[in-house]
């Protein structure tokens, strides 16, 4: 399947943050999740998973708009959100170790 930025989902580095409550914006347990998650290792997860993506740097988080941290668009494939979200987090831990 091939990038649409209609149909593009959107991953905001905010639901991967330890440091946020599931009100802020986490969508994950903690364990799947690091701390200060970048754009560009969000990214690195959607190269890994073979799916076409866009990064948007200088966009921010409806409920964190004050702080630009980007978000990454990324096609949405045979897989929906919620199945992508815990896939993309588990490449974060294991590049957060390193």
């Amino acid at each position: 399947m091939a990038y649409d930025a209609d149909t593009a989902l959107t991953l905001w580095p905010e639901y991967f943050d330890v440091n946020r409550t599931r009100a802020m914006g986490r969508r994950l347990p903690k364990n799947l999740c690091v701390k200060d998650p970048d754009i560009d290792i969000i990214a690195k997860g959607a190269l890994i998973l073979d799916l076409e993506y866009e990064v948007h740097e200088n966009k921010a988080y409806p409920s964190n708009w004050a702080a630009k941290r980007g978000c990454v668009k990324v096609e949405r494939g045979k897989m929906s959100k919620t199945e992508l979200l815990p896939k993309i987090a588990e490449i974060l831990v294991k590049n957060q170790k390193k």
